[in-house]
């Protein structure tokens, strides 16, 4: 029965240890009225104390287990206003994002005539349009890390 006890044990405590990780993001905003900002935009996830501290960027959470993702949200107002409230509190011209082996960057293309304000997001290369609503950019986890990035909101441009 102890044998038992202590296999779960070492089994509870490798997952919560697997769990852990700490990934170096580093982050470029252009902001509306022209400041470039760099800075970096760690993603963090810490057992503590019973918890889980997960952190990204400056934001900082304690939860009762591991998140499965972390949603970024990307809005465009009236075409002209790009918001990441997670990044500024000012309106921004382009931003991009590298973490987890991921590019994220969105900008104003004068080719994109079909896009909302001439906005186009690049995940990795591949190109994304504003739909209607916000855009949103998941983090999808796993024990290691950041195990998929994917795009809600968004559509790909007809080629």
């Amino acid at each position: 029965m102890i044998r038992v006890l202590l296999a779960l044990m070492a089994i509870l405590l490798s997952f919560s240890a697997a769990a852990d990780f700490v990934i170096e993001g580093k982050l470029k905003l252009e902001q509306a009225d022209g400041q470039k900002i760099q800075k970096t935009f760690p993603l963090t996830l810490f057992r503590e104390e019973g918890s889980y501290l997960f952190s990204i960027g400056e934001q900082q959470t304690r939860l009762p287990a591991p998140p499965q993702k972390y949603s970024l949200y990307i809005i465009l107002q009236n075409d002209e206003d790009l918001f990441v409230t997670d990044f500024s509190q000012q309106p921004l011209r382009a931003f991009t994002l590298e973490i987890a082996e991921r590019r994220l960057e969105v900008s104003r293309d004068p080719l994109a005539r079909t896009a909302r304000g001439r906005y186009v997001l690049k995940l990795d290369g591949e190109i994304f349009y504003f739909s209607r609503g916000p855009g949103q950019i998941n983090f999808i986890f796993d024990q290691n890390g950041v195990k998929d990035v994917t795009v809600q909101g968004m559509f790909k441009p007809r080629r």
